[in-house]
């Protein structure tokens, strides 16, 4: 049975989603990335091991093919095991730290001196044409004012009723995290870039172990080996 490693799966793709100092030339560091990216080297070597143990074991003369079939499959069950556990929690510390970051930026922070006038704000913002709120935002941009985009990020207010649609909303809120949080953006842009890759990675691996493990020949030695089994418990209890 000839398998191949997927060549997709490779820790370099997530690698070239590190920024590089601009200086030094050197990989900045992101403990989030190092851990995708050791997940996805993982499931390399684990690919090369599954093919390199096929190979050996087609050689190997000392046993039935059928036995040394059965051998790769739970290995390669094995091994898809580990580089899951590995996979998915880099996965879910970077998923989480994508949520507290657009949890911290979704909006200005709320004061107690802020609150009461944003109510009024979002009243003016009512009042208004399109053409004059969207002015007005993006005044509030340019002179940093926090309690107007407060105001607007944070609005309970239906779009009917604030005139500013989901989409736009959107729109300013992107500007907000551009504007005020630039390095930060930027990485989580680059972070979720990073899970799409490695996501795509896992399936490929995913689908190489399932190659492996549950092939027409694996079948057929699992079939065999059940058949021996049966036979062996008939003869036993004959005895």
């Amino acid at each position: 049975m000839a398998v191949n490693a997927p060549m997709s799966v490779d820790e370099r793709l997530i690698e070239q989603f590190h920024t590089v100092d601009p200086v030094t030339r050197e990989k900045v560091d992101d403990d989030d990335l190092d851990d995708l990216a050791g997940a996805i080297k993982a499931a390399r070597e684990a690919a090369q091991r599954i093919v390199k143990l096929t190979e050996v074991t087609a050689r190997d003369r000392t046993q039935m093919p059928d036995a040394g079939l059965l051998q790769v499959r739970t290995h390669a069950l094995s091994s898809s095991a580990a580089v899951a556990t590995k996979l998915d929690a880099a996965r879910t510390r970077i998923a989480g730290a994508l949520e507290q970051f657009e949890k911290e930026s979704a909006a200005p922070a709320e004061t107690p001196a802020t609150a009461h006038f944003e109510k009024e704000i979002r009243d003016a913002f009512k009042a208004m044409t399109d053409a004059q709120r969207k002015a007005a935002i993006n005044d509030a941009f340019k002179t940093g004012n926090k309690m107007v985009l407060g105001a607007i990020l944070r609005s309970p207010l239906p779009a009917f009723m604030s005139g500013l649609s989901p989409a736009y909303l959107e729109v300013v809120r992107h500007r907000y995290r551009s504007q005020y949080f630039a390095v930060a953006y930027e990485r989580s842009r680059r972070l979720k870039k990073a899970l799409e890759v490695a996501e795509k990675q896992g399936d490929a691996f995913v689908g190489f172990v399932d190659r492996v493990a549950n092939s027409p020949a694996v079948t057929l030695a699992q079939a065999a080996q059940q058949a021996r089994e049966e036979l062996a418990a008939l003869y036993k209890a004959a005895a």
